[in-house]
């Protein structure tokens, strides 16, 4: 320590050069006598040493109340973890089904719109193109686009959601920018274009990209996606868009290094690819049919197009979560026959009218009636409802520390609704 240091000692510091002045200027003035320490207070004798004992026997006595209470709790009863899905009193969470809505924008406006499923081993999925001129409610105005212009993102995930009769456990929007950075990870893309691509501009027509087959890079592939001929209806780009995936994939499928032509990501679109790619895929365009009532072309569903919708659904979403904005029960679904098959089917059926939480077996199997329990009495209409249509029977299981709304156990009477 330096001399300047002196006046900065910190208050309460011991300093060794102090200790040595003070012994020094001490020593010439001759020992000092010693000074009695002074008696101890009575409490720190006496009193302090009780309260010891006390706690310790406080102590003692809480230990030994908890352990006689924890006992009693547990006496003769054996809890057993069942680990065997074909057992009796097997449960599990169950896990929805991977999907994911994706909205191509291109200058602020909504170009496309694609819903895809795929299984949960990654070995395939389904895709379907929704045009976005598509009505919002399948039936009238507004459409899609209209719907991204005023709500943006939530209002069309909200709407396709409703149409599909399933939500989605992740969304992404995408621009032209952006979706050309990605396809560049899998370029050259092969591409058969149907039709010349129109250019118009203050110079007059000409043709931007002439039709036949070529190889594409991202960024002009991007631009493939979202072009739309002067005049052309939405359903001519909904089908080009269909082609530039399925072409897109099977760049992917031909990459040497599947996990950089999709990006290294076990979440979004990446997984998505990949599980499409070199898996079983199937790539369609819903079905919808052009409505003449208004000034612009757009596109609603019919009879047909809303029964294929429908099967198309429950095929490539066989466990789902509820659409946005739509609320149901939360179920625990026991099979209380023993076949699997009338698990199955059952789980189907209960999984479109409610949010599977919970699968598995009842305590025990042979049980004859389908009944539908309540765990809170706020719940008894949910239960009825879903009864009704279960054409099953209603009952109380009061336990408010339960993880759903109902559970539903499958008996020998079931049958499809």
């Amino acid at each position: 320590m330096s001399p300047g240091d002196n006046g900065a000692r910190g208050e309460g510091e011991i300093q060794l050069d102090d200790f040595h002045e003070h012994s020094i200027a001490s020593s010439g003035r001759g020992r000092k006598r010693r000074v009695p320490a002074p008696k101890a207070n009575p409490f720190w004798r006496f009193v302090f040493p009780l309260v010891l004992i006390g706690f310790a026997l406080a102590s003692f006595q809480l230990w030994r109340t908890g352990t006689r209470a924890v006992l009693n709790s547990t006496d003769g009863t054996v809890v057993e973890v069942v680990s065997d899905p074909a057992a009796p009193g097997y449960q599990a969470f169950a896990v929805p089904t991977p999907t994911m809505l994706t909205l191509h924008t291109d200058d602020g406006e909504l170009v496309g719109v694609t819903v895809l499923a795929r299984t949960l081993l990654d070995n395939g999925g389904q895709l379907v193109l929704v045009s976005a001129d598509l009505a919002a409610d399948g039936t009238g105005d507004p459409t899609l686009a209209e719907v991204y212009a005023a709500e943006g993102a939530p209002g069309v995930e909200r709407s396709v959601g409703v149409l599909f009769g399933f939500g989605f456990l992740e969304a992404l929007e995408i621009d032209t920018t952006d979706f050309g950075r990605l396809l560049e990870l899998a370029e050259p893309i092969a591409f058969n274009l149907l039709d010349d691509l129109i250019s118009t501009d203050a110079d007059g027509t000409e043709v931007w990209l002439e039709r036949g087959g070529t190889l594409l890079e991202g960024e002009v592939a991007a631009e493939v996606y979202r072009w739309r001929n002067p005049g052309e209806v939405d359903a001519n780009r909904n089908e080009r868009q269909a082609d530039l995936w399925e072409s897109w994939l099977a760049s992917i499928a031909l990459a040497d290094d599947l996990v950089a032509a999709t990006l290294p990501f076990d979440s979004g679109l990446s997984p998505y690819l990949r599980a499409l790619a070199i898996g079983e895929s199937d790539i369609q365009l819903l079905p919808a049919v052009p409505n003449d009532a208004g000034s612009e072309p757009t596109y609603v569903l019919d009879e047909n197009a809303t029964a294929w919708l429908a099967e198309t659904a429950d095929r490539m979403v066989p466990l789902p979560i509820p659409a946005p904005g739509v609320d149901v029960a939360t179920v625990r679904l026991l099979d209380g026959v023993g076949d699997p098959s009338i698990a199955d089917e059952a789980r189907a059926v209960v999984a479109r009218l409610s949010e599977l939480i919970v699968v598995g077996n009842a305590a025990e199997f042979g049980l004859p009636t389908t009944t539908v329990s309540y765990h809170n009495e706020v719940d008894a209409p949910l239960a009825e409802a879903l009864a009704a249509q279960l054409n099953a029977e209603v009952s109380a299981d009061l336990r408010l520390d339960e993880p759903v709304d109902l559970t539903v156990t499958i008996g020998a009477d079931w049958e499809i609704p």
